[in-house]
This record gives C-alpha cells, structure tokens and sequence, in this order.
C-alpha cells in the first residue's frame, strides 16, 4: 500500500510543483512573443483549476472505490495516470496538456480518497490509524522525491526536460501498476 500510494504521489506531486514552469515553456513554444506576465497568468489559472480537480478526486475517487473495491481503484488510477504521461510527452497543444494535468491531479487526489478506506477494509478499524499514519509517510518521500527530480531534468536536460519528466512519471506509475496488479484483495480482518 505505501509502495502504490508513493507512485502516486510522486507522479502528482511532481505535476503540482512545476505544472506553471512547463506550461509556461510550452505556451513560449506556441508564442514566442508572449509577455512574462500573461505567460505567468496562464500559469496560475492552471494552478488554481487543477487544485479544484485536485479536491475533487478525493470524493469522486473514494466514491467509486467504494462500488470497484479500493485495490481495483487503484490499479484504474495508476494506469490511466500512466496513460496521461505518456501523452503529456507528446502534446503540443495547450489546451490538452491542462487537462491533462488536472487529470493526473484528480487521480493525486484520488489516492488520498481512497487510501483510508483502503486500509480500513485490509486490516480493519483497530489497526487503521496507526497503519494510515505510516502510509502518509509516502506523502512526504514522494514530496521529496517528485520535485527533486523534476528539477534535476530541469537543471540537468535543459529543453528535453519535460519530456524526460513526464517518461519517468509514466514509468513510476507503470511500476506502481504492476505492483497493484500483483496484490490480491483482502479478505476483511474480523473486528
């Protein structure tokens, strides 16, 4: 559970901390003669409209987990997220990198959603807090992690940056699929 949360999160967290930079770099592709604070504004909208999906992932995603089952959840939101990297290397257009964005960001939410319930029906109500409060710890590995490396690409490939970003995103989730795949639902621990 730790090992599929932290896929997750890193591959949302990465989005979150550099989703203005890279739209930014590809609205400078599409126009060249934008100004530094229209390119900032757009920037910002993207922020703020991919936080709402964001908070809406945790309802919409818990939601579903509780008709799909948390782990079959789980394994959707890996796959397609994957998905959306891999796409997001190949946009050009702007419009479809935002959205694309705000889906890995509902999906970043998602985790969250689903995780308690997740765990509660794994290992039932007594041992949930305590093991709920270990999971978190991915939350803050993948809050190192995730941008570090963003920003390593960044410093480090220069142009092919985002590219480089969004592969490694697809491969963490691929990962973080497989993983999930190989997990069997648990049968509910008596109370």
């Amino acid at each position: 559970m730790w090992l599929l949360f932290f896929c997750n999160i890193v591959a949302g967290i990465a989005i979150i901390s550099f989703q203005s930079p890279l739209l930014q770099d590809l609205l400078r592709t599409t126009d060249p003669l934008a100004s530094p604070a229209a390119l900032a504004g757009a920037g910002a909208t993207l922020i703020a409209v991919s936080s709402v999906f964001n908070g809406l992932g945790r309802f919409a995603w818990g939601a579903l987990s509780d008709r799909l089952g948390q782990l079959h959840t789980f394994r959707v939101m890996l796959a397609t997220q994957a998905l959306a990297f891999v796409a997001l290397v190949f946009t050009g257009n702007v419009w479809l990198f935002g959205a694309l964005v705000c889906y890995v960001l509902l999906c970043y939410g998602g985790g969250f959603g689903v995780m308690p319930s997740f765990i509660l029906n794994t290992f039932g109500p007594r041992l949930m807090p305590v093991l709920y409060g270990g999971v978190l710890t991915a939350w803050s590995a993948g809050g190192i992690v995730g941008p570090q490396m963003v920003a390593w690409l960044k410093d480090t490939q220069g142009a092919h940056a985002s590219g480089y970003a969004f592969a490694f995103g697809a491969t963490l989730l691929t990962v973080g699929l497989i993983l999930a795949l190989l997990c069997r639902p648990a049968e509910r621990p008596a109370e």
